[in-house]
């Protein structure tokens, strides 16, 4: 989509020109700015593929306009570091010291034009070749790299992500010339209109590879939303097989220090950040796993099945570096957080990554589900049922109609 940002205090000449825009093409979005201070801000915090200044600008609300206050505002745009600049057109409707002014615009690099209310003005034709040519620029820019509204990610391709590429999304295969991962792009329908949505696998286990990939991710298709999916150990007593958590918080369960106390004795201070989850995701995601939900899903399943009920829990799911198969693996972990429901390998890393990303950064969600217990008995029994909940729930929670 096309973004064009006008800074002008004149709400006549802003309504001619977003006549000539939307003549062309009305899915182009107009933003406006009265003071150089108020699109400053703008430009700061968006990226445009056009911008329309006025020579006579205020610096800020209530001010008056100044002769030069266009080119001095787009002086300080030439300064800032943090503004990405656009095709810029200078338009004025003064009629006085035009050369002059057209001078001034043209040694900075812009376009000057002189604004008129007749139909045959020339900055009319200017526009519309600017807008034109932003289109084609724009359409290139997305070929090479897209943006999708959701990111999903699973730690392994077998069997997290062809539990994934089984919901009913279109999929189809997206690769890069410079980038050694192979992506599957797709649409998850809503009644209010669908989501884009684009799939990886990291092909390890791990926080450093899902970090990794998590980053590349957002970077590429910079997205609303990044989602862990996949298997996880459940702590016994409190999960069965195929029960899927939505981890909030997740942490860190290996951040710490491992010291001596006076006797020899050594001993392990743990120091996790626990990172909670979006409040209206959370919320929304307790909402929707209900029994009834829980039954769906489970009836969805066409193999082998666990004795006992599906679950959907929101809660406390603990990340780390090791893979536990041992009779005590989980004491050291639920002493951290006694509710804690389940641990894997990677949530946290994503949680992180999403966190530090570049504005506007993603809502991390982690979602995965109970393939065994972390203990002595642990085996590959339940791992294909336990990522198919993970991405049947994440299906149910996406295609949710107040999903933001």
């Amino acid at each position: 989509m096309i973004k064009l940002l006008v800074v002008d205090d004149e709400y006549a000449k802003i309504a001619s020109i977003s006549q000539v825009v939307m003549a062309l093409d009305s899915s182009i979005q107009i933003e406006h700015a009265s003071t150089s201070n108020e699109a400053r801000r703008k430009l700061q915090e968006n990226e445009y593929d056009l911008l329309i200044i006025d020579l006579n600008l205020p610096a800020t609300l209530g001010a008056s306009p100044t002769r030069n206050g266009g080119l001095e505002f787009f002086d300080l745009l030439l300064l800032d570091k943090a503004i990405l600049l656009p095709d810029v057109i200078f338009l004025s409707a003064l009629e006085d010291s035009l050369e002059e002014a057209e001078q001034a615009v043209n040694e900075r690099g812009a376009i000057f034009c002189s604004y008129s209310t007749s139909d045959s003005g020339v900055w009319k034709q200017i526009l519309s070749g600017k807008i034109k040519y932003a289109s084609q620029r724009r359409a290139r820019i997305n070929a090479a790299s897209p943006r999708f509204d959701v990111v999903v990610m699973t730690a392994l391709g077998e069997p997290e992500l062809s539990a994934v590429l089984k919901l009913k999304y279109g999929w189809k295969s997206l690769r890069f010339g410079n980038d050694p991962t192979g992506y599957h792009v797709g649409e998850i329908p809503r009644a209010r209109g669908s989501l884009s949505v684009v799939a990886a696998s990291a092909r390890r286990k791990g926080m450093p590879s899902s970090a990794a990939l998590v980053s590349k991710m957002v970077a590429r298709f910079q997205p609303k939303y990044v989602v862990m999916l996949g298997i996880c150990a459940g702590v016994k007593g409190k999960t069965n097989y195929g029960d899927v958590i939505v981890a909030d918080p997740s942490w860190d369960w290996g951040s710490g220090k491992h010291a001596e106390t006076d006797d020899g004795t050594r001993v392990f201070m743990a120091a996790p950040y626990p990172h909670p989850l979006d409040t209206h995701i959370s919320q929304l995601a307790m909402e929707i796993g209900n029994e009834k939900v829980a039954r769906e899903l489970q009836a969805g399943w066409a193999g082998d099945m666990p004795e006992g009920k599906l679950s959907i829990r929101v809660g406390p799911m603990a990340s780390g570096a090791a893979v536990l198969a041992t009779s005590d693996a989980m004491q050291p972990i639920t002493a951290q957080n006694r509710e804690v429901l389940g641990v894997e390998m990677e949530a946290y890393a994503v949680m992180a990554s999403a966190d530090f990303a570049c504005k506007p950064s993603p809502i991390p969600v982690a979602i995965k589900s109970v393939c065994d217990f972390a203990d002595a008995e642990k085996n590959d029994l339940w791992q294909s049922y336990a990522a198919y909940t993970s991405a049947a729930f994440f299906n149910r929670l996406f295609t949710d109609e107040h999903l933001i």
